[in-house]
């Protein structure tokens, strides 16, 4: 019977977890998001655009967390289906750039890992946000 309800509790608790789609396609940025933001969301990686356009097809998502520079490209197209679905995003980049060109969140590398999770957060219920580096910040302070 405890067996039974600590599963029962342990899938509701999945249930009620929101999902993030983490498109990179660097393996240890994958798991380290991954380990990071297991606690708050149910974790799903892919390492290509085309897995990711195959997640958003078949799995619903909540939030997507994107590398703008995928080496074989497609991010563009991930983020627009995206789009066409509602779902909220933000692009990770180096690129500042991309902060000017998309109306998309952006979180700009190199970010603290203990950032992401609240990043996302703010993500969820703001339609643009950029999230400069740390020592990016302090500098740009009067």
């Amino acid at each position: 019977m405890l067996i039974q309800l600590s599963t029962a509790r342990f899938l509701a608790s999945e249930a009620m977890r929101p999902s993030i789609l983490v498109v990179d396609d660097e393996a240890v940025i994958c798991e380290l998001l991954g380990l990071v933001l297991e606690q708050d969301y149910q974790v799903i990686c892919a390492r290509t655009s085309n897995e990711a356009l195959r997640v958003l097809d078949e799995q619903s998502v909540d939030v997507v967390l994107l590398d703008y520079h995928l080496r074989l490209g497609g991010a563009v197209e991930v983020a627009r289906r995206a789009d066409e679905i509602g779902i909220p995003m933000a692009w990770m980049t180096g690129d500042h750039a991309v902060v000017e060109i998309y109306s998309h969140a952006v979180l700009l590398k190199p970010f603290h890992i203990d950032r992401v999770s609240e990043v996302l957060i703010e993500v969820r219920s703001s339609a643009r946000l950029v999230i400069r580096p740390p020592c990016q910040a302090a500098m740009a302070a009067p």
